[in-house]
């Protein structure tokens, strides 16, 4: 009788032990979670008409442009957008990456194109035209003079959206942090479907 009493004692015990360290993980976990969402920036509010050009002559602004094509977002991609360009638009997007066959085909070289970029930026911030810039293809345009496109650019902006494996090395989160410009990570090129979809469509259909 007095053994039966100390094994269901000791199984009291081992059961308040077990119960106090998986709500000690649990609420740790609430919190890991809630932090996560509280470091997830906010999308920006974006407004139509866009103009969408690269810094680099990349492909990526082709493929930015078509996804706002496909969700009746009103755009328009112009590779050598200039100053005089942005007239009437309310948005800019800056798709950072280079190509030096793009390049070659604009018949520019790279400080031909960051010039062109510099007065692009300029001239939004004095039309209050919000800037997001994007590098969506990944590591495969971390590479040539993508480097020089990113540290002009990314600085300068008002919101980052990087694919994962363009920032293995952590570039885009030092530039993030040291500017405190907001940045949305992604994993894939066609995640930005719906981050447009978000920025633009909600927005412009409740006005």
């Amino acid at each position: 009788m007095i053994l039966n009493k100390m094994i269901r004692t000791k199984r009291l015990k081992n059961y308040d032990i077990f119960l106090g360290i998986f709500l000690v993980f649990f609420f740790i976990l609430i919190q890991v979670n809630y932090a996560t969402e509280s470091e997830k920036p906010s999308l920006p509010t974006g407004e139509v008409p866009v103009l969408i050009t690269s810094a680099g002559q990349s492909p990526g602004g082709v493929t930015v442009s078509v996804l706002c094509k496909r969700n009746k977002i009103d755009s328009e991609y112009w590779t050598l957008a200039s100053a005089e360009n942005l007239k009437n638009f309310k948005t800019l997007i800056i798709v950072i990456g280079s190509s030096l066959k793009g390049m070659g085909a604009a018949g520019i070289d790279i400080n031909d194109e960051l010039d062109r970029i510099e007065k692009l930026i300029e001239e939004a911030r004095k039309q209050n035209i919000l800037i997001i810039g994007m590098h969506i293809e990944g590591e495969a345009r971390r590479t040539g003079y993508c480097e020089e496109a990113i540290s002009f650019v990314a600085p300068r902006v008002d919101y980052l959206i990087v694919r994962s494996d363009g920032n293995k090395d952590g570039r885009f989160d030092l530039i993030s942090k040291e500017k405190n410009i907001p940045m949305t990570i992604i994993e894939e090129t066609l995640e930005l479907d719906n981050l447009l979809k978000d920025m633009f469509l909600k927005t412009n259909q409740d006005k």
